[in-house]
């Protein structure tokens, strides 16, 4: 866990400050700014409000690992719908918005439902089949996965899916986002 002198080093080079302008800014002394970056002094509440408003942050900026729960946990009915409608194809996210970095969603196909043709960007991604059965057109080749089984996409594809036998069909989808 980082200290909050070592946060405040951080911050200050991520924004390519000196000690100096941070001193100039936030009315401390260069010489206590160095200091409690290496964890020799404390600061009091009214200075570090100094130095997070010179950086632009809220002063909770310099706890944020002591504010974030390690762990989220959404339920089901919490999951965010992403796109589709009862009794058509819907996708629902897994993760909460501050995960933007991950992409990871349910895919609901209900009974005798089909996608439309999309086509994904990503250089890899999983469709893991969760329960039912589902035809998978990939670029015009056609897959049948059965509950367990995993696509594994190695480039950029067309796909489209339409179930297999009269039950809804649930798939896990994922990739990282900023190959999306």
């Amino acid at each position: 866990m980082a200290t909050l002198g070592a946060r405040l080093r951080n911050l200050r080079r991520e924004r390519g400050f000196t000690l100096q302008e941070v001193s100039n800014g936030s009315g401390l002394t260069p010489s206590f700014l160095s200091r409690l970056e290496r964890g020799i002094v404390n600061i009091s509440v009214g200075n570090l409000r100094k130095v997070a408003t010179f950086f632009g942050v809220p002063i909770t900026h310099f706890f944020t690992d002591e504010l974030v729960p390690h762990g989220i946990v959404i339920r089901e009915g919490a999951r965010r719908l992403v796109e589709g409608a009862e009794g058509a194809v819907r996708r629902f996210s897994l993760l909460p918005p501050e995960a933007a970095h991950l992409l990871a969603e349910v895919i609901e196909i209900p009974p005798r439902g089909a996608s439309g043709s999309f086509r994904t960007t990503a250089s890899r991604s999983i469709f893991y089949v969760l329960a039912g059965e589902v035809r998978c057109g990939l670029n015009g080749q056609v897959v049948r996965l059965s509950s367990g089984d995993v696509l594994y996409q190695r480039r950029s594809a067309s796909l489209n899916w339409s179930t297999e036998g009269g039950a809804a069909t649930v798939l896990l989808f994922s990739l990282q986002s900023e190959e999306r």
